[in-house]
């Protein structure tokens, strides 16, 4: 009789501990995406089905800004797992602080990303690093 070779079932990952999970992307155009994927990845891996579309909404909107707007050649993307509640921070190394939000024109093609960050988070800011972040609640309805 040969000797079984199934691969053992993967757990998923704890969240009754805080976990940390980082990523490094040049400020390039395509950071965005890979830093939005990296991020549904890290939510689906610890069963927070309900907040992949809205945390990668909120991802992509805070890396572009840091593409469009920051000074730095990367950035840094970090995602913090502690129970019921999932944070991210994006870190660009740029002196630029944000500005307060304002209403962008009603014709304006851009300017709408923060509003929409702070309607989807249940809580987002300004970090002292000179970076910004969001968070949101593992007990909420999907997007």
């Amino acid at each position: 009789m040969e000797p079984e070779t199934r691969t053992p079932a993967r757990r998923p990952v704890a969240v009754d501990v805080p976990h940390s999970f980082t990523l490094r992307s040049a400020c390039v155009v395509t950071a965005p995406k890979v830093c939005r994927d990296f991020v549904s990845g890290v939510v689906r891996a610890i069963g927070c089905e309900e907040l992949v579309e809205a945390a990668a909404v909120c991802t992509s909107e805070l890396v572009t800004n840091s593409y469009l707007h920051a000074e730095g050649a990367n950035l840094l993307l970090r995602v913090r797992v502690s129970p019921g509640r999932v944070r991210v921070t994006v870190l660009d190394g740029s002196a630029v602080r944000l500005a307060g939000r304002r209403a962008p024109e009603e014709e304006a093609l851009s300017g709408r990303g923060l509003f929409l960050v702070a309607a989807l988070a249940d809580r987002c800011g300004t970090a002292d690093c000179g970076g910004v972040w969001f968070e949101l609640d593992a007990a909420r309805k999907a997007v």
